[in-house]
């Protein structure tokens, strides 16, 4: 897991240096872009560190909260629903049974009740016969006839007044299906406002220089469900970041992303995910140097923008392991060296494979992450293979959760460069110890501290550094 910057929204800071951000919140899910030019030359140093951040702003959006089981801002309550073709003051329809069942024994009554004459009865596709002059009707309906999960019994009533519609929804629970368990369309927002300390801001290998800043990272998340454990997910992201200290404005970036996916949590075979997103990233630029800027505030200049899609399985061996898998393919226009708008910015297409096995033991919790990807540039000097593999271990504990994660990467390119004749390698592992408090329902604060070291044979590239970072997560 790659550090990310957390964020501090410094009104008095924006203010004074006139950067009012524009933003907006868009649609989707799960994994964040890869940006990365794949030079490790000293020039490029800043676009590798940016990968970094927006890997764990996908991590925020994925691992704060699980979308899928929030019941969010809005939820709509599907405890009621009535359509009625004509409103009539003088006919009630009700039934006498409770919105969910846990038995097919027995039976429930269905009452009509009315003032004019009753004509017929209409019961889904069935029809029932009604006594000629007859002003009440009741029907016996055996729970038997229902079937497993949610059932919509239509009542239609035909008086000489008129007609009357009314929609019951009764839930028939099973071994499988559980009506507190039932996904239910809703809204969530949620901000992460944080603080970052990083004391090697420009990955140096010598004269460090220590920077702060903040960054705000909000993400909305809509659900609306289309059966007892399947939705479409709607999601989107927006992260910008503010330096406390005006000399690494350029480090600064915006980042957007929306997506929308089809997830199913009671699949045979697991929690079943796809979808498709598309991002953009910017990076500060009030000098104006390249022609490329972001369309929604121009202060920033494009660095890339990306359309993936993705596949996820989530499958629970009960109370052995839970294994998840997921693939992503992204095509990325990279305009990371591009300055002006009469050039093309070449295409970048990235496959990348991920495995994770959780288990519990000791009553703690261990994870176990292993990354592949396959970078395909327009230039073969510009293509790459990253690997990476985690465990992260953490403690239950009642009050403060604490963690500790390890992780080991590897970057090989594939071809060296004409130049030089060296095809370059990066190798990198970090430490990271974290530890995480819930305030209120609504409020949490985590606190991690990393510590990482790079090792390349591309002179200059080797570095160490430390970084502490406090997150401030609200959730509407």
């Amino acid at each position: 897991m790659i550090h990310y910057s957390k964020i501090i929204f410094y009104v008095k800071e924006l203010v004074k240096n006139n950067k009012k951000i524009y933003f907006f919140l868009t649609l989707f899910s799960y994994l964040i872009l890869i940006i990365g030019n794949t030079n490790l030359k000293a020039g490029e140093n800043q676009l590798i560190d940016l990968d970094k951040r927006l890997d764990k702003i996908s991590e925020i959006s994925e691992k704060v909260f699980d979308f899928s089981k929030s019941k969010g801002l809005f939820t709509i309550d599907k405890k009621k629903s009535s359509l009625e073709k004509k409103e009539s003051d003088d006919l009630v329809i009700y039934i006498t049974s409770p919105r969910s069942i846990q038995s097919t024994e027995g039976s429930f009554e269905i009452h009509v009740s009315s003032f004019n004459p009753i004509l017929s009865v209409r019961i889904n596709d069935t029809s029932l016969s009604v006594d000629n002059e007859s002003f009440e009707f009741s029907y016996s309906y055996a729970n038997n006839i229902l079937n497993p999960g949610e059932n919509i019994l239509l009542i239609e009533v035909i008086t000489i007044n008129g007609s009357t519609d009314k929609e019951f929804k009764i839930f028939l629970e099973d071994s499988f299906y559980k009506f507190a368990e039932m996904r239910k369309s809703s809204f969530t927002l949620v901000n992460v406002l944080g603080f970052n300390r990083d004391n090697n801001v420009n990955s140096a290998p010598s004269d460090k220089e220590e920077a702060m800043k903040g960054s705000l990272t909000i993400v909305a998340v809509g659900q609306i469900v289309t059966g007892y454990s399947s939705a479409f997910v709607i999601t989107s992201i927006l992260n910008f970041d503010d330096q406390f200290n005006s000399k690494y404005d350029s480090k600064q970036i915006i980042f957007r992303q929306i997506g929308i996916d089809w997830n199913d949590q009671k699949t045979d075979f697991g929690d079943f995910t796809i979808g498709s997103g598309t991002s953009m990233v910017g990076l500060w630029d009030k000098e104006r140097q390249s022609q490329i800027r972001d369309p929604f505030y121009d202060k920033y200049k494009k660095i890339s923008q990306e359309n993936f899609f993705q596949f996820k399985l989530k499958v629970d061996f009960q109370e052995l392991l839970k294994w998840e898998t997921s693939l992503k393919y992204s095509i990325k226009d990279d305009y990371s060296m591009v300055t002006s708008t009469q050039q093309k910015a070449p295409k970048v297409y990235v496959n990348k494979i991920g495995q994770g096995f959780e288990t519990k033991w000791f009553d703690m919790t261990w994870l176990m992450s292993l990354d592949y990807s396959q970078t395909d540039a327009a230039s073969d000097t510009k293509d790459f293979v990253d690997s990476g593999i985690s465990f992260k271990v953490t403690w239950p504990m009642k009050t403060i959760p604490m963690n500790f994660q390890y992780g080991l990467t590897d970057q090989q390119y594939k071809t060296a460069e004409p130049a030089t004749g060296v095809r370059t390698q990066n190798n990198s592992s970090y430490a990271v110890f974290g530890a995480n408090y819930q305030v209120y329902a609504w409020l949490s604060l985590a606190y991690s501290h990393r510590y990482e070291v790079n090792e390349s044979n591309i002179i200059n590239s080797d570095y160490s550094k430390n970084t502490d970072s406090l997150n401030f997560t609200i959730i509407f």
